[in-house]
């Protein structure tokens, strides 16, 4: 399978960064090949590299089309300790084809508003290593206060009803807490906003449950198709 490229149209030209200028390198594309790029916004380029600079390389645009791929309508929340859990996960969403990932700052989780840029770069390795042209949007907060539609969320928590196919159904956004589980007072205010399931008696790892959720949800949903 061809390599697939990040890239912006500027001018009439596909302009690739210094990440992507890398990539070009280390799979040894030379000047006058011709690659697939993709904007993360649905478009498909194929272009002939004229120029590979040491932060910036150039592509002659040769053909530009919408790419046609099934998009999860689903929001999924995320919290962690930990940066290697989270980003194999999102990287999982992204596979998926999720729509949106936010990552919340708990009490019992850390903060990833340093590392937006990092989890931006993880979203596009992820797309382009399973030719997704649709990238997810990506929202990061220090805080707690989720932005989603409170009557289309349900929370990952033991203390909820068994989660059923019919009820899941109903739910487009998914919220998963961290490793150390949410305090008592989240718990209380998770509860005034939104419907609680549980997976079973089995006690999952967050990532485990929240990938177990969101392949349901994609064979549950008729997934959007775009382009």
């Amino acid at each position: 399978m061809p390599h697939l490229f990040y890239g912006r149209l500027r001018d009439g030209e596909i302009v690739l960064d210094e990440h992507e200028t890398q990539h070009l390198k280390v799979v040894r594309v030379k000047e006058n090949e011709e690659i697939l790029v993709t904007d993360g916004e649905g478009k498909l380029y194929r272009c002939r590299v004229l120029k590979i600079g040491k932060d910036e390389s150039i592509g002659q645009l040769i053909e530009s089309k919408e790419k046609r791929e099934k998009i999860l309508p689903v929001t999924v929340c995320l919290a962690s300790q930990h940066w290697e859990r989270l980003r194999w996960l999102v990287e999982k969403a992204v596979e998926l084809g999720v729509a949106r990932i936010v990552v919340y700052k708990s009490s019992r989780g850390r903060s990833y508003t340093d590392k937006l840029d990092k989890l931006s770069l993880v979203i596009r390795n992820a797309a382009k290593q399973c030719a997704r042209c649709h990238f997810p949007k990506l929202v990061v907060l220090d805080n707690f206060d989720l932005p989603v539609e409170p009557s289309r969320t349900f929370v990952l928590h033991r203390s909820g009803e068994q989660l059923t196919i019919s009820n899941a159904k109903c739910f487009n956004n998914i919220v998963v807490g961290p490793e150390g589980d949410f305090t008592d007072a989240e718990l209380n205010v998770l509860r005034s906003k939104y419907a609680l399931f549980s997976l079973g008696e089995t006690i999952f790892r967050f990532e485990t449950a929240a990938l177990l959720v969101m392949g349901l949800m994609y064979f549950l949903n008729d997934p959007l198709e775009e382009g």
